[in-house]
């Protein structure tokens, strides 16, 4: 006998924020698809993945079918315990966990020498790491480990996906290459900023 595919549950849109996955409690996701006052969303955290429908206010049924069905309003089932992120964590040893994109372009202000001008010809798009830190606590961690050109991308919406960006002008493009270079093992500390800036 096929064993029966659980059915979706819809939950309420105040109660996802305030209790997160209704699976796991993950407080971060992504909306997949949405559709007159209801939407489908897909929780982040890697272990769940779980999809459910989030009904906004006044919906009492999901206008969105999986195979035929309509899952209808119902209690999170996890109300009363709070959502929750990403853990304050840092790797063993020193530092903090630090994953870069790549080098990019962005309206920063260059790590080394302060400017805001990548050529001297007045371009304010400068490279620029972009890196995936562990929380919003952590990034102002990294954040503070320079006297200048990183920024926190902190974006309430997006709790769980915080980073801090680092920008260089041309004359010091080889130090931010250096510094994406010492920090492909994901961990940034203060000695690698030091060395990457010699």
């Amino acid at each position: 006998m096929a064993e029966e595919k659980e059915k979706p549950i819809a939950i309420a849109a105040a109660e996802m924020k305030e209790f997160g996955c209704p699976y796991c409690g993950y407080r971060s996701g992504c909306t997949r698809l949405s559709c007159g006052g209801s939407a489908i969303w897909r929780c982040g955290d890697e272990e769940c993945g779980k999809d459910c429908h989030i009904l906004f206010d006044g919906a009492v049924k999901s206008a969105i079918s999986l195979d035929g069905f309509y899952p209808e309003l119902q209690a999170h089932p996890r109300r009363g315990i709070p959502s929750h992120g990403r853990p304050d964590k840092k790797p063993e040893g020193e530092g903090e966990f630090f994953h870069p994109r790549g080098i990019g372009l962005d309206s920063c202000w260059c790590f080394v020498c302060g400017t805001r001008d990548r050529d001297g010809k007045g371009h304010s798009s400068l490279h620029n790491i972009a890196a995936f830190v562990q929380c919003e606590a952590s990034g102002k961690r990294v954040k503070g480990m320079f006297s200048q050109g990183a920024w926190l991308d902190y974006r309430p919406y997006e709790p769980d996906r915080v980073q801090v960006k680092i920008g260089a002008c041309d004359a010091h493009l080889p130090k931010l290459k250096k510094l994406y270079e010492l920090t492909q093992d994901g961990i940034i500390t203060a000695a690698r900023i030091s060395e990457a800036m010699l």
